[in-house]
């Protein structure tokens, strides 16, 4: 085989297995930050959010609950230890998705933020991702942005250059704000797609999802959104990933080159809970 037509052989090859990696299901990926800000007074704090998780977990898409994505628990411990917690699920998936990730997701920052006043944790499912967070004050219109997680989906590489990702996932980052209206029931969320490229020479689709928590006003829902724009600069598209979450306290964006939208599924939002 002559050497010219060897690389091209390779080069296929490559584009072959990468296109067979791309279409697997992503794994699942997590990550927590525990804040910096000293310690629960007591030993039994671990015990008390777990109380608290679990009753926000089981309010998730109870009949006659107003809000399905967000959902904030109020938990005063006999200790006088003040616990907060809040869970996010993006309002376009089956509900036992968002329970099913919440339920990776909620133990895992219990184990790894024992004592701490302040943590989240952000678990990564193929189809659905969420955030878990505790405090111990009461929430406020805007929550501080103190910690940002990220995933990507290695090893492949976006199409066309970081430049041009980057470019498209502004213009993206933009429709995706323009769409985002202060929620109705339970969530800010907004779902699209363009053609992105460098003109004549190709183009290629991005699909992204935004999503804020529900207790924000809508300022501070796209500032939120901003902050997530830039952090996925950082972790993703400087990098040429084919995929990209950057996660906040408050919001996070998803983007990724093939369309993860769930097809024709109930919502968070509906009256009642999925079966």
């Amino acid at each position: 085989m002559e050497t010219k037509s060897l690389i091209q052989f390779i080069f296929l090859l490559q584009v072959i297995i990468n296109g067979v990696i791309a279409q697997k299901p992503a794994p699942t990926q997590q990550s927590f930050k525990c804040r910096d800000n000293g310690n629960f007074k007591t030993d039994t704090a671990p015990n008390q959010r777990e109380g608290a998780f679990q009753n926000v977990y089981r309010l998730i898409g109870e009949p006659g609950s107003t809000t399905f994505a967000a959902h904030h628990n109020n938990f005063s411990t006999t200790n006088k230890d003040d616990i907060w917690g809040s869970v996010l699920c993006p309002p376009n998936i089956k509900l036992e998705a968002c329970r099913e990730c919440l339920n990776n997701t909620y133990p895992y920052l219990i184990k790894n933020c024992p004592k701490q006043r302040e943590g989240v944790a952000w678990t990564s499912l193929p189809k659905v991702t969420c955030i878990v967070t505790y405090r111990d004050y009461l929430f406020q219109v805007l929550a501080p942005d103190w910690a940002w997680g990220s995933f990507s989906t290695p090893p492949n590489q976006a199409p066309a250059s970081a430049v041009d990702l980057e470019k498209g996932l502004n213009t993206l980052a933009g429709k995706l704000k323009g769409l985002i209206v202060p929620p109705v029931k339970s969530h800010f969320f907004a779902s699209g797609s363009l053609d992105y490229g460098p003109g004549p020479k190709g183009s290629w689709p991005l699909y992204g999802h935004m999503q804020c928590n529900s207790n924000l006003r809508i300022e501070n829902c796209l500032t939120c959104l901003t902050d997530a724009t830039n952090e996925i600069h950082k972790c993703c598209s400087r990098g040429r990933k084919l995929t990209g979450i950057a996660l906040g306290i408050n919001c996070y964006f998803r983007y990724a080159h093939t369309d993860f939208t769930p097809k024709a599924l109930p919502t968070l939002s509906s009256s009642s809970p999925q079966t």
